[in-house]
Parts: structure tokens; C-alpha cells; sequence
């Protein structure tokens, strides 16, 4: 499997590259490490670059700093991705350059920031944008994540399309020795007491795991809360969810749902894409 790790050299980056490892290390894949730096500023001022001109040392000396700085980050970037990953220093725009290259790889796993998991900047900075566009599986790894060894993963389902295909790249990793758990979360309080409904839902699972689950689990509540709570109660390291992306749409049209597990949940997330009419 073909891993990308994006990087900003933060904390809850280095812990996104041990889950992205250990990843590499039981898929028997590849990990190329990126990172994207903005332009420096002084490229993007109007006037000051022309009165540089009447400075030449001035100009020269930018410009060995600027060498500097990139062999800096070039370093840095071997660094982690010794001994037998790739990495690559790109400019621009964090999103758009990771856009541009994610079709080359299978999963991408990338921090996301945030003081606590109640944290309400996260999808408005780069990895909550780039779930929203991506189309290809991501894994966002907060800082308070408490494992960053992948050997059990909890399957949330709807029973939509989005959740099937959650499912089958979930599948991917079984294969690889992980355990499966696959789950529910009846969030309609009429139903939450029904033993008929909650029997109905249970073997609805066990048709749609067929066999590859081990363990079957039924909650009610908001999904948000339940599902991280779910994922404790299973001893899960990773929570998978299906994410709806209409065809035509700009992006990922993110779900009420979708939207606050990304901010509530410790335990990594795993966002696959799944594209519909």
C-alpha cells in the first residue's frame, strides 16, 4: 500500500507518521513523506523586492537564507523518512498541493491539530480541508491519540453506500491481521428500546460483515459521542467511517454526523471517500 504522510513537523504530525509506519510495516507498503512550505513572505510583498535591487548584499544575503531554509526542511524531511521512505519539499498552498498528488497513493495519513478533542478550528485547517476534497482514504491523528499501532479497527455503518465502501477498504487491512469490529449506532430514540429493532439491526450486521467481524456491536445515542466511547469499549485503535461525495460537488459535502466525529474523537479516523450520483 502507497502511503502519504503530510507533514508540518508538529506533535500530532510525528504521531501521524508512527501510525503511518506501523501501517507501512503490516501492509509491507511504502511510505513518501511531503511537505508543503508557502512561499516566503518577502515573495509576496509588492514594492520591497524592487528596493531590494538598490541593496544588492541585502539581496544576496535573503537569498542565502533562503538556501538555507530549504536545505533545513530538506533535512528534516530525510530525517523522517529514513530509512527506507521518500520525501519530497513541494511549495504552495498546503491543500492544493496535496490534492494535486493523492491519486498517486492509497491512504493518507496526516495530524490534525487541536488543544482538546472539543477542538472547533480543526476543519477549517488543513487536514479538516483536505478530508473535506479528498479522494482517496485519510487517517487524521490527533495529539491526544492514545495508541498509534493499528491492530483492531471499529467499522461504523449506516448501511449506506458510503459506509459499504468504509467497509471494503477496512477489509484491506484485515487481510493484513487486523481485527474488525463492526458498528452500529441507533440514533432515533423511538427505536433505541426496541428488542425488535435492535434484533433486526444486528443481524443486519451480521449479513454485511459476513464472517469478518469480530464482534458485532449495537449502541444508541448521537454517533459523535457513541462512536469514540464505542471504540474505547472495543479496545479499537482506529474508528472507520464512509464519507458521501456527490458527483459535481465541490469537495466532500461533509455530514452533521461526519463532521463532529472528526472533531470529537480521540482515536484516529479513517475517512473513506465513497462517490455517489
Amino acid at each position: 500500500m502507497r502511503i502519504l504522510h503530510p507533514t508540518d513537523f508538529s506533535q500530532p504530525a510525528q504521531k501521524a507518521l508512527q501510525l503511518a509506519r506501523d501501517l507501512r510495516a503490516r501492509l509491507d507498503g511504502s511510505i513518501h513523506v511531503v511537505h508543503v512550505q508557502r512561499r516566503f513572505e518577502a515573495e509576496r510583498t509588492g514594492s520591497r523586492p524592487q528596493l531590494d535591487t538598490f541593496n544588492p548584499a541585502l539581496l544576496d544575503h535573503r537569498e542565502e537564507q533562503r538556501a538555507a531554509e530549504v536545505e533545513r526542511l530538506r533535512g528534516m524531511l530525510s530525517h523522517l523518512a529514513s530509512p527506507d521512505g521518500s520525501f519530497e519539499l513541494l511549495w504552495g498552498n498546503p491543500v492544493e498541493e496535496l490534492l494535486a498528488i493523492q491519486e498517486r497513493y492509497d491512504l493518507v495519513v496526516m495530524g490534525a491539530h487541536g488543544a482538546n478533542r472539543f477542538d472547533l478550528h480543526f476543519l477549517g485547517g488543513v487536514a479538516g480541508r483536505f478530508v473535506r476534497r479528498a479522494s482517496v482514504p485519510v487517517v487524521t491523528v490527533r495529539d491526544e491519540a492514545p495508541s498509534l499501532a493499528v491492530r483492531r479497527v471499529l467499522v461504523a455503518t449506516d448501511f449506506g453506500a458510503a459506509s459499504t465502501a468504509a467497509w471494503e477498504f477496512a477489509g484491506r487491512l484485515a487481510r493484513a491481521g487486523v481485527e474488525l469490529v463492526l458498528g452500529h449506532v441507533v440514533d432515533d430514540e423511538r427505536l433505541a428500546s426496541d428488542p425488535d429493532h435492535t434484533s433486526a439491526v444486528t443481524e443486519q450486521l451480521s449479513r454485511m460483515a459476513g464472517g469478518a467481524a469480530s464482534r458485532l456491536v449495537v449502541r444508541e445515542g448521537d454517533p459523535a459521542l457513541v462512536l469514540p466511547r464505542m471504540a474505547t469499549e472495543v479496545g479499537a485503535d482506529l474508528v472507520a467511517i464512509g464519507i458521501r461525495q456527490h458527483r459535481g460537488a465541490v469537495g466532500l459535502l461533509l455530514g452533521s454526523r461526519a463532521d463532529a466525529l472528526l472533531r470529537s474523537s480521540t482515536v484516529p479516523v479513517l475517512s473513506v471517500p465513497a462517490l455517489l450520483d
